[in-house]
């Protein structure tokens, strides 16, 4: 049998590329893409953004998309988001749709309020944050107040005419949001409900409002719309829903009311956590719960999210009878192409789960990216570079992630490459980042990279300098310059009585800069007094790694709070939990050591075992044992001269400015983006 007669036989026989039937939708394989937050919409419509963006993954084989959140009431809608209640949207609707269906794609629009978790600050003004009863809000720290009668009215409408302009702009059909702690979830959690009227107390009461909203929408929409449900399988709280709450509520709701498809979640914004997982989170974390959800619901598509330990292993959930649908979102996000390469057996890109160009940006207000795929978002300006004026030969000097992200998109362009890499091996700070436990996936990330750079001349153990460059037997066309970043012993760029202690420390028996720290464990003796002038994730990362050597650590920090520029990734609180060993806290730390924080505090002094601690807001100092300091400081570059070069020499990276790896993704892909495609022949 020839190889084209063998791969097609097994594409056909392949469980993730066979049709499903969705209600009245037939989709062609079993990858989705859920619903997912961008920051892309403009003025409350879908933009041409967010259009290349799911046109991009449409041509990338996958078969079904989530569009959220819409939301259905102006007392949830935030900035950068589409106001689905309007009936504005749907001209701008239908362009999006009729992209994806170009591309023999299926859409549907999810409908949501955010209840609790809405901002108290609107796009419009401040307003007041409904709840199923008042509480603080665990995400925004507001007093909600209860929804009224009045008030429920008034969303369950919301949430008709908001299905109504979706079907209008041609969505396949519609989700109802009642999951991930957002309103009509609050209503059905224990966690939120303590209402006395016929909207609390039991199941049933907990369940009428969004039974309500599911008979309003099947009502305004009709029979032959799908209408699906986004329901938590498992709230992993002792004072929430357990599975077999969600297992009886989901029961009860289809008792009453048609629901074509059910796509789980997990948890809520107690444990923000399970809502946004990262790579801390076990694979696969919900698994067990969505295979508990399909087999009480056989006769109904169930979407399996968190479901597959790894992107290969999207085949076993539907082998195994896991899922129907496998939601696969952020892969899609690093790799638009994931279900073709699939299908194909081609290398993938990896996501790599820290939450940092995706959630962590649009946490902060800013439009979706990626870590790995700087294309994110900027598909109609990114997606091909431009033709070259001519083959060029690129010198880049530093083997870290900007440093091979411009080999291998340079390589790939068509250009000449040589990459010079001081050490045995490459990845830089990856390699280090790697290390850290909840941070493995960053491995991903190097073979990635490692792999796409096969086009490349690497040398592994060659320092060179400007003067070897002009030395080579081959002249070089341009010089890259990616030397990256290396602790300093400044605390901050500016001098202040909180850093001038630390260079002269720095120096001493049993202080250890923060590399060494996570390279080479064993030089840790217990008790340790790590200290923070970062506050980054990078400072977070050297506290993990401390904690699980087993030792008992203390941490000071010169902020007020711990990690202060931890924003937006909603990673803090699990962050919090390992380092202080909650019981129960997924991707739990091994050992036993214990963890201490003090803020507004520095170092000032050590020797021999103990560190003198000052609190910088009253200015006592106190003396602590400490057999080892660790000092996590702000990075700063390593230097290379490029004097007597002749040729242009771009700097990137950390060498250019030490950020994060995105940053550094981001400026090797715009060099190599910059020098163009060479034509092929």
């Amino acid at each position: 049998m020839s190889s084209a007669l063998s791969a097609e036989r097994d594409a056909a026989s392949d469980p993730l590329f066979t049709p499903l039937q969705i209600g009245s939708v037939t989709v062609s394989n079993r990858l989705m893409q859920a619903a997912h937050s961008k920051l892309y919409a403009v003025q409350g419509r879908e933009s041409q953004q967010e259009i290349d963006y799911f046109a991009r993954r449409a041509e990338g084989g996958t078969a079904l998309f989530i569009a959220g959140n819409r939301f259905v009431h102006p007392s949830s809608a935030i900035r950068g988001f589409v106001d689905g209640w309007r009936t504005g949207i749907v001209r701008a609707d239908r362009a999006l749709t009729d992209a994806v269906h170009e591309r023999d794609a299926k859409i549907f629009a999810q409908l949501n309020h955010h209840g609790a978790q809405a901002s108290p600050d609107g796009p419009d003004g401040p307003r007041p944050v409904f709840s199923a009863s008042r509480l603080i809000s665990p995400s925004t720290g507001a007093a909600t107040i209860e929804a009224t009668h009045d008030d429920i009215a008034a969303f369950t409408e919301g949430w008709a005419v908001t299905a109504e302009n979706a079907m209008r702009g041609g969505f396949d059909g519609v989700e109802v949001h009642m999951a991930h702690g957002y309103l009509l979830h609050q209503f059905l959690s224990p966690l939120y409900n303590r209402r006395t009227d016929r909207y609390g107390g039991d199941l049933e009461g907990r369940a009428r409002f969004p039974l309500e909203v599911l008979r309003a929408v099947r009502e305004r929409v009709g029979d032959e719309a799908v209408v699906g449900i986004r329901i938590v399988a498992n709230e992993f709280d002792e004072a929430g829903l357990s599975r077999e709450d969600c297992l009886a509520i989901i029961a009860h709701l289809r008792r009453h009311v048609r629901i074509d498809y059910l796509n789980l979640a997990g948890g809520e914004y107690h444990q923000v956590h399970y809502v946004f997982p990262s790579s801390a989170m076990p694979a696969a974390w919900l698994r067990d719960d969505v295979a508990a959800v399909k087999r009480a619901n056989a006769d109904i598509p169930v979407f399996g999210v968190g479901a597959a330990a790894t992107v290969d292993g999207a085949r076993e959930v539907i082998e195994q009878g896991v899922a129907d649908m496998v939601a696969l979102t952020r892969a899609q996000i690093a790799d638009p192409d994931l279900a073709t390469k699939l299908r194909t057996g081609a290398p993938v890109t990896h996501c790599i789960r820290l939450n940092q160009g995706c959630l962590a940006r649009t946490g902060n207000g800013l439009p979706m990216g990626c870590t790995v795929n700087p294309v994110v978002g900027r598909e109609a300006s990114r997606s091909a570079p431009d033709a070259a004026t001519a083959r060029q030969r690129f010198a880049i000097v530093g083997g870290g992630p900007a440093g091979l992200k411009a080999a291998a998109e340079l390589s790939a362009n068509g250009h000449d490459v040589t990459l010079f890499e001081a050490s045995d091996r490459l990845g830089g700070q990856l390699g280090l980042a790697a290390r850290v436990p909840g941070r493995e996936s960053v491995q991903l990330l190097i073979d990635d990279l490692t792999r796409d750079t096969a086009g490349v001349d690497v040398r592994l153990g060659v320092r060179t300098d400007a003067a070897q460059l002009l030395a080579a037997s081959d002249s070089f066309d341009h010089v890259v310059v990616a030397t990256g970043s290396r602790p300093s012993a400044q605390g901050t760029t500016v001098t202040d009585a909180a850093s001038a202690a630390l260079e002269p420390i720095a120096g001493r028996a049993g202080v250890l800069d923060a590399w060494t720290a996570v390279a080479e464990p064993e030089r840790l003796r217990g008790p340790v007094l790590l200290v923070d002038h970062d506050g980054t994730p990078y400072a977070a990362g050297i506290a993990l790694s401390l904690v699980a050597s087993g030792h008992d650590v203390r941490m000071v920090t010169r902020f007020d709070t711990a990690f202060p520029f931890i924003r937006g990734s909603q990673d803090r609180d699990h962050l919090h939990r390992r380092l202080f060993r909650v019981p129960g806290t997924p991707g739990a730390l091994p050992g036993d050591g214990s963890f201490d924080i003090e803020v507004a505090t520095t170092i000032a002094d050590y020797v021999a075992g103990e560190a003198l601690l000052r609190d910088l807001n009253s200015g006592r100092e106190r003396m602590v044992a400490a057999r080892t300091v660790v000092l996590a400081t702000p990075r700063e570059q390593v230097p290379f001269d490029a004097a007597g070069l002749d040729v242009p020499v771009t700097v990137i990276g950390d060498a250019r400015a030490p950020r994060n790896i995105d940053a550094a993704i981001f400026d090797g892909f715009e060099v190599a983006f910059a020098a163009g495609t060479v034509a092929a022949g």
